[in-house]
């Protein structure tokens, strides 16, 4: 293995980020976005509430709200100007002139809302805005943060009446006040949180976390209902769910008392209550990867309509990689049959856009897409809440993702020792655990300079490329296991070597070959753990680590079996099983490379009708099936060549 073999791992690590960057940009934009919207949805909660205070029976009650009033609803069409223009935008625009005028003609207070809420609703399906937390977040931090922060003014028990209450002009809100209360939902409170109040004593918490500051929302609206209340809500959950009411966060913090009472009565009001203050009982929203594949397809199907079809490709692009793909390690454990076919409709989708098919056309693609989502959200549910296929899948995530891994970590450890340089295992080792290392730090710095899940396009590269240079070195290690099992050979062989170590450059060969190996899996892994754990309820998590711990356990069994018995063979028999394996493992690795360069658009996919076999890196297509069929005919070429006499012979 020549020395400038460890030239390349630098190089792939730039790539990984090389291949991020792209991510980056459109993340930034992308915040610009959301923070507009969040600005709108702000201001139309704000009139939602207070526009009451402003008028009553048609005439103005307080001249300095009602001014305020129209203050914000001009505004709002001065953001709704700044925003990317839709096929929505036109209706966006007409809804908020609505709610311009009826303040304007001093309509009822109660149309008003509903106008407001059907805007925000608007705003929330045009741009896919981030309404819900990525986790249920932590009540104790909310209410330690509360009586830090907010009670000093609001009081400790939400009543407004805290000692630097006196004198505020306005005076601080009374979370116990149903009439302002009854209008309010988690996400308006979280907006205020972040954004403060213009003209009043309420500032901007931006500085804290987004964790945080839904801590502090939640805290703040779980004043206005009674233990009693929560307690029945507890009942209904337990007997009813959720009633169809709420099923997940995105639900439970768009979710008002008031519209909870007119869809299911006290007991939608109790079920509120019940998981505002336990909201770890719902699936999360924010990174659940079904819902935040249908939240990236419709925003896509919205720019093809509008004629973007550019866009529309990298976010249906976007929908599958950073979204469904997360889902697939468990999809593949329950329901291998339908994660094949939302993979094969969607890369079906992909192809229409690029074709710039008809819109008609593309809409129907994108409605089969969404049923088959909703099946696999509701088949990840169940999964979530049998206790042993949760223990199963995620048994199997780490078996599917490691075995390989170790097949090759195995293979190497025991040709070091068959060969009497046990010595040299440090190199190994040092790639391995580099690689654990480094996987865990890029999903690390990701998770905390990045507002998504490492995951993507720059992903995708990364594993294709760590793949196909593992696949090519370990076939050039393959064939030369396979010369060294001539026994003639092999002694001619150490006698070169009698009295020498291994060269500099195998060593650090060796170590790239076990960093590679490693490497990719590990960040695969920790992808479809991170997604199965937020799409597994509380009492389910547990069994997810049980899970882990089981499967490492068998790992390290395997690793031992295969060292063990691997260097008891004869010399032989040893070096040509290696061959083998390495052979085996350097397909795999090809087919898995190749696909993951198609999934990310950087190598076309041409579909045939061909078996599927993910464990073994066989998938359906022609480009892969055939650079694997190429490596098998040389290799074979290559084997018959050694197969003939030496010409001394």
């Amino acid at each position: 293995m020549p020395t400038r073999i460890s030239r390349l791992f630098p190089a792939l690590f730039f790539l990984l980020f090389l291949g991020q960057a792209p991510v980056w940009s459109a993340q930034t934009e992308t915040n610009g976005v959301q923070a507009t919207v969040q600005a709108l949805l702000h201001s139309l909660d704000y009139i939602a509430v207070d526009y009451s205070g402003a008028v009553k029976d048609g005439e103005i009650s307080d001249a300095g709200e009602y001014s305020e009033q129209r203050e914000f609803a001009a505004q709002m069409l001065e953001q709704l100007a700044r925003l990317p223009q839709t096929a929505q935008s036109p209706d966006l625009q007409n809804r908020l002139i609505q709610i311009r005028d009826a303040i304007e003609t001093r309509r009822p207070d109660d149309e008003v809302a509903a106008l407001c809420h059907e805007a925000a609703k608007g705003l929330i399906a045009t741009y896919g805005v981030s309404i819900a937390p990525r986790k249920a977040p932590p009540l104790t931090l909310g209410a330690r943060l509360y009586q830090q922060l907010c009670a000093q003014c609001h009081g400790s028990d939400g009543r407004g009446d805290g000692p630097q209450a006196a004198g505020l002009e306005p005076p601080p809100v009374d979370f116990h006040n149903p009439e302002r209360q009854d209008l309010r939902n988690v996400y308006s409170l979280y907006t205020t949180i972040t954004l403060g109040v213009k003209g009043t004593a309420m500032p901007s918490f931006v500085q804290l976390n987004e964790e945080q500051r839904w801590a502090l929302a939640f805290t703040a609206s779980n004043f206005l209902a009674s233990n009693e209340e929560r307690r029945h809500g507890e009942q209904i959950w337990r007997q009813r769910g959720g009633l169809g009411l709420i099923t997940h966060l995105e639900q439970l913090t768009l979710l008002t008392p008031t519209a909870a009472r007119t869809q299911a009565s006290v007991d939608g009001e109790s079920l509120l209550a019940f998981l505002r203050a336990k909201p770890e009982h719902l699936t999360p929203q924010g990174k659940d990867a079904v819902r935040l594949s249908r939240q990236k397809l419709a925003v896509s199907m919205q720019a093809y309509r509008d004629n973007d079809h550019e866009q529309a490709y990298e976010l249906a692009m976007s929908a599958y990689l950073d979204g469904f793909e997360l889902a697939e390690g468990q999809l593949k454990t329950v329901a291998p049959k339908l994660r094949k076919q939302v993979e094969e409709s969607m890369s079906s989708y992909r192809q229409l856009l690029k074709a710039d098919r008809p819109v008609a056309e593309v809409e129907a693609q994108y409605q089969i897409i969404l049923t088959q989502l909703d099946e696999a959200q509701s088949v990840l549910a169940e999964a979530g809440e049998s206790a042993a296929l949760t223990l199963f899948s995620s048994m199997l995530i780490l078996l599917r993702e490691g075995l390989e891994a170790i097949l090759v970590l195995a293979s190497i450890a025991a040709f070091l020792a068959k060969t009497d340089q046990r010595h040299h295992l440090r190199y190994v080792h040092m790639g391995w655990i580099g690689a654990l290392v480094l996987g865990v730090a890029t999903w690390l710095v990701a998770q905390l300079f990045i507002d998504i899940d490492i995951g993507g396009a720059g992903r995708e590269l990364t594993e294709g490329i760590a793949a196909l240079v593992a696949a090519s070195m370990l076939l050039y290690v393959g064939f030369w296991l396979h010369r060294q099992s001539n026994v003639q050979q092999w002694q001619q062989y150490l006698h070169g070597k009698l009295g020498q170590q291994l060269s500099s450059g195998r060593l650090w060969g060796l170590m790239f070959i076990a960093f590679l190996a490693v490497y990719r899996e590990v960040l695969e892994t920790v992808l479809f753990y991170q997604a199965f754990w937020l799409q597994s309820p509380p009492e389910g998590q547990r069994y997810i680590v049980m899970g882990f711990i089981i499967a490492a356990v068998l790992l390290v069994a395997i690793a031992w079996a295969i060292f063990h018995f691997s260097v008891r063979l004869p010399l032989r028999p040893f070096f040509r099983a290696n061959a083998i394996l390495l052979f085996v493992l350097s397909l795999i690795y090809t087919g898995k490379g190749i696909a993951a360069l198609q999934e990310a658009g950087y190598l076309q996919k041409d579909s045939v009708p061909f078996v599927e076999i993910d464990l073994l890196g066989i998938y359906p297509n022609l480009e892969s099936l055939s650079i694997q069929a190429l490596i098998l005919v040389l290799a074979a070429i290559w084997l018959l060549r050694q197969q003939r006499p030496p010409a001394s012979a």
